[in-house]
């Protein structure tokens, strides 16, 4: 087995509902994924995926749904309606609150196997940077 990983950073503004300090206001990060992908063998180049396939299938998905948006727990719809209708931003619904280890599953187990599946590759690991010093894994 062979593994490869491929560095994806964007920006996007979250809060976590009941929260009892400072993130239970909106707020943004810089977040950094490294999103790590195996393969059984190598392909006819002699490569896992190719990076740009990664940064086109997974950073295209981000771009489209993670990059410049606020993320938000589905529950926080109002939140989510009352800013979409006053910046015209884009809004994305997580099933769970938007922690940093909610959406690492939920990119892990619900977008990387889905986007991915026409490819000989699995993803075996998303790490999740909310900040420099602070980041998850859901493997």
């Amino acid at each position: 087995m062979i593994e490869c990983t491929r560095i994806i950073n964007f920006d996007a503004a979250h809060r976590v509902v009941g929260h009892e300090n400072k993130c239970q206001h909106l707020h943004g990060h810089r977040y950094r994924i490294e999103a790590s992908f195996r393969a059984e063998t190598l392909d006819n180049l002699g490569m896992v995926i190719d990076f740009g396939v990664i940064k086109e299938i997974l950073g295209g998905w981000i771009n489209k749904n993670w990059d410049h948006t606020t993320i938000l727990y589905e529950k926080d719809k109002g939140l989510g309606e009352n800013i979409a209708m006053v910046t015209g931003q884009n809004i994305f619904y997580l099933p769970t609150n938007p922690t940093a280890e909610n959406m690492a599953i939920y990119l892990f187990n619900e977008v990387c196997p889905e986007i991915f599946k026409n490819h000989k590759v699995i993803c075996t690991k998303i790490r999740l940077h909310e900040t420099p010093n602070c980041y998850t894994e859901a493997y």
